[in-house]
């Protein structure tokens, strides 16, 4: 099973909102995928209709979804999946300075949050810097080998909001939308490159 976590040393940076919409793409694009929710208060697996206890949930798309609260947790809801037949597993993690090992980090980071690059340690195959909410990279282009910008989108927030993810809004061919699904689009292609190797 591949797994591709969404971390960071900072909250905030919008790790839960990938998460939610990355297991939603994988799912229908490459392979049969699953969500770990390892956050003490589960948003990714409320946006994805499936329950907050600890525990493993048929959530929308009848993704699996096993919500552990704590990133200790962590193997025992790979397992989990793994008896599922899921071959990818997104995971979303609260702040932590570290990650266990992952075949991708997705390391989200919002323009502030690239100040705390340098305490944060992603130990992955490989790792991709996602900067959300930035229209360029400007001074922090040479951070890493992979990067993508993701511009602000009120679309997204609002979305957010209303636990649904952003992949998933309301009016998806919103012009607010638009320039955010394509920079999306754009990770999920920089994921699926290293996912293959």
């Amino acid at each position: 099973m591949i797994k591709i976590g969404f971390c960071f040393v900072k909250g905030g940076t919008g790790k839960t909102t990938l998460a939610s919409s990355a297991v939603l793409y994988l799912n229908a694009a490459a392979a049969t995928a699953g969500l770990v929710d390892t956050a003490p208060v589960p948003v990714a697996a409320l946006m994805l209709a499936a329950g907050a206890a600890p525990g493993v949930y048929a959530g929308r798309e009848d993704i699996p979804v096993a919500v552990t609260r704590t990133p200790e947790a962590l193997d025992a809801a790979l397992r989990v999946l793994e008896r599922l037949k899921v071959s990818i597993a997104v995971v979303d993690f609260p702040p932590m300075s570290k990650t266990p090992r992952l075949d991708v980090a997705v390391v989200v980071a919002d323009p502030p949050g690239l100040e705390f690059l340098g305490e944060f340690k992603a130990d992955a195959g490989h790792t991709v810097l996602a900067v959300n909410m930035a229209e360029d990279l400007g001074r922090y282009k040479g951070l890493a080998n992979s990067a993508v910008v993701l511009p602000y989108s009120p679309a997204v927030a609002k979305a957010y909001q209303k636990l649904t993810p952003a992949i998933l809004p309301h009016h998806p061919k919103a012009q607010t939308l638009g320039r955010w699904k394509k920079s999306f689009l754009q990770l999920m292609a920089e994921i699926a490159k290293h996912v293959k190797r």
